[in-house]
């Protein structure tokens, strides 16, 4: 299948030519894939490749300046080590990014949805595993995608496994779309000559992590849905009703009790000031989200506060458990060694409190310490977690355990659900009601006293 043409972009590579020696240049080229085949046909095994722009240089000294300001780590875990931790796992988070575009990781401005691509995976998987040539299987499975940005990506993928570039580095050059755990078992399935085995593994534990991902997503739409329906009904109330009444009230000369005057004040401020309520709640979510990506202290204390709200706490810590067990069992099954694999999944939680704590486990683990050992100094792993994996250290049967956990857990988050669910409606109707009858009875306040009203 060609590729579309595309305008012709200028790459700046590091490479090493056949006899070992180290070669910088540029070169040019519509996308990272093929300007890392055009340096394979000059024989240069391309080892970075990124896109050459005016402002590279800046991004070359803001990269060497984190690189000086993130170097000095921690060597000992404490309570009060916690948040200089969070400073690692940012720094090691953006230096995953930093890496990923200077091999010039092709970015996608929206990248494709999650389901379209589990669905191109699971298909990828089948038609490999009933034999067909791995480029036969691209063009099978590309024909199927109506997604022209995915199957632009794809023909991109199949253009580089074609010229001689290997699965993980060809579907490495997009980490906006698939995952680092993706990408690394390509790499071992490659090596190993389990490909097929590890894609297996790979799909049903996507397909588990999606199922819980859209419980959890669902559980979280109910409330937001119903905050956004209250608003409206609120701004409904106080910008239309409220000054119905209010010009009845001036009328007859009515002296408001203050219950009364504090609702007219309230619709006063919506009627004049709706355009700097919006632009407050506009700013302040920009502001959060600026400060959530780039304060590791902050990001690191919403990360924990989450965790001790009612039910969602509840919701956020057993999902994530679910999701850092069952990853790390899968990672074992590839045979990815222990260190590694916490390494992995402290970037794949997406969570600094954990992040932090795996790299502290991870740290522990290479000095010598047991993986109980280690997740119990962190204390934040349940108690039956810590116990169950130290069974499977005991026993050698760590993988097992570990699945078994996060089988238990996703049954957890069902059943938390399950309350949350049940437990919003009717707390819903308390408050809104509340919150309503609170302002029709001021509003019909001074209606209760005639004598008042009129004089």
């Amino acid at each position: 299948m060609a590729i579309r043409k595309q305008q012709n972009v200028t790459w700046s590579y590091e490479g090493r030519t056949k006899n070992g020696d180290l070669v910088t240049g540029t070169i040019e080229a519509p996308t990272a894939i093929i300007a890392r085949v055009k340096l394979r046909k000059r024989e240069i095994v391309p080892l970075i490749v990124r896109q050459k722009n005016s402002l590279s240089f800046l991004s070359d000294a803001l990269s060497q300046f984190r690189g000086k300001v993130g170097g000095t780590q921690e060597k000992r875990l404490s309570l009060f080590t916690k948040l200089a931790r969070s400073k690692e796992i940012h720094e090691l988070t953006r230096k995953e990014e930093t890496d990923a575009d200077r091999r010039t990781k092709k970015k996608v401005k929206r990248p494709v949805k999650t389901k379209e691509i589990t669905v191109f995976i699971k298909q990828f998987v089948v038609v490999i595993k009933s034999g067909v040539p791995l480029l036969k299987a691209f063009d099978i499975v590309i024909r199927g995608i109506e997604n022209r940005k995915f199957l632009d990506i794809l023909e991109d993928i199949k253009f580089g496994v074609e010229n001689g570039l290997s699965l993980s580095e060809s579907f490495g050059t997009y980490p906006k779309v698939f995952d680092p755990l993706f990408i690394n078992f390509l790499g071992i399935g490659e090596q190993g000559g389990i490909l097929e085995t590890l894609l297996l593994r790979y799909v049903e534990y996507r397909e588990k992590i999606d199922a819980i991902r859209r419980k959890v997503k669902s559980a979280m739409a109910y409330p937001l849905i119903v905050l956004v329906v209250s608003t409206l009904v609120l701004g409904i109330v106080l910008g239309f009703v409220v000054p119905q009444f209010q010009k009845i009230f001036a009328s007859v000369g009515a002296q408001l009790p203050t219950p009364t005057l504090l609702v007219i004040a309230a619709s006063n401020a919506v009627i004049h000031y709706w355009w700097l309520f919006i632009a407050a709640s506009v700013g302040v979510f920009f502001l959060f989200r600026f400060m959530f990506r780039n304060f590791p202290r902050f990001r690191f204390f919403i990360d924990s506060a989450i965790f001790r709200l009612p039910l969602f706490g509840e919701l956020a810590q057993k999902s994530l458990i679910s999701r850092w067990t069952r990853t790390l069992s899968l990672l074992f099954a590839a045979g990815v060694p222990l260190n590694e694999a916490l390494h992995s999944i402290a970037l794949l939680v997406n969570n600094y409190l954990y992040g932090a704590a795996t790299l502290n486990i991870q740290k522990d683990v290479e000095s010598g310490s047991s993986l109980y050992s280690a997740m119990l100094v962190t204390d934040i792993f349940p108690n039956m977690v810590n116990q169950m994996i130290a069974v499977g250290e005991e026993a050698g049967s760590l993988e097992y355990l570990l699945q078994s956990i996060a089988d238990y857990y996703d049954q957890e988050v069902e059943m938390v659900i399950e309350t949350l669910l049940s437990l919003i409606e009717p707390a819903t109707i308390v408050i809104l009601g509340s919150v309503l009858g609170s302002i029709i009875v001021a509003i019909y306040l001074p209606l209760f006293n005639l004598g008042n009203v009129v004089g």
